[in-house]
This record gives C-alpha cells, sequence and structure tokens, in this order.
C-alpha cells in the first residue's frame, strides 16, 4: 500500500482530508510515512488515543514543526471515520 492507495478514486481518504484540513502537510518528506503509521495504527485500533498516536508517530523523524498537528489530524481522522460508520 502506498500514499496514493488509501485514496478511493478522486476522494481522498479520511486521513488524507485530515492532514490538509488541520494543516500537518508540512515538507512533505514524512507526511506520507505519518499518514500510513496512523492508517496501520487505525486498522488495528480503531480509537487510540492521544499517547498512542503520538507513540506511533515518533517512529518518524520529523524536522520541521513536530507532531502537533499531525496528532490532531489524525484525532480528526478517527472522530471522521467514527462519525462516518456510525452514520
Amino acid at each position: 500500500m502506498t500514499i496514493e492507495g488509501l485514496q478511493s478514486g478522486p476522494e481522498l481518504h479520511p486521513l488524507q482530508k485530515a492532514f490538509v484540513s488541520e494543516s500537518a502537510l508540512q515538507c512533505g518528506y514524512c507526511t506520507p510515512a505519518m499518514i500510513m503509521a496512523a492508517n496501520a495504527l487505525i486498522n488495528t485500533e480503531p480509537e487510540p488515543n492521544e499517547d498512542t498516536i503520538r507513540e506511533n508517530l515518533a517512529n518518524n523523524l520529523c524536522r520541521c514543526t513536530g507532531y502537533d498537528r499531525p496528532v490532531k489530524a489524525v484525532l480528526k481522522a478517527v472522530k471522521d471515520m467514527k462519525e462516518n460508520r456510525n452514520a
């Protein structure tokens, strides 16, 4: 699976949308790896908490602005995905 494989046709995956809406797209070097790591986490733990997300994303070296915005993006994606399941 690649970052491009997450989206369904022209529709972005909720993680991709959340990274855009939360301004978590930084230099682009670590972003794909963070999204893929978050996707793997969500596939095994559909509702991770902030600490679990931080621990999971810590394996990706980010030298731009850190991990706060990506963590917020993952939390938003988790919320959005839960709402879509319950709709």
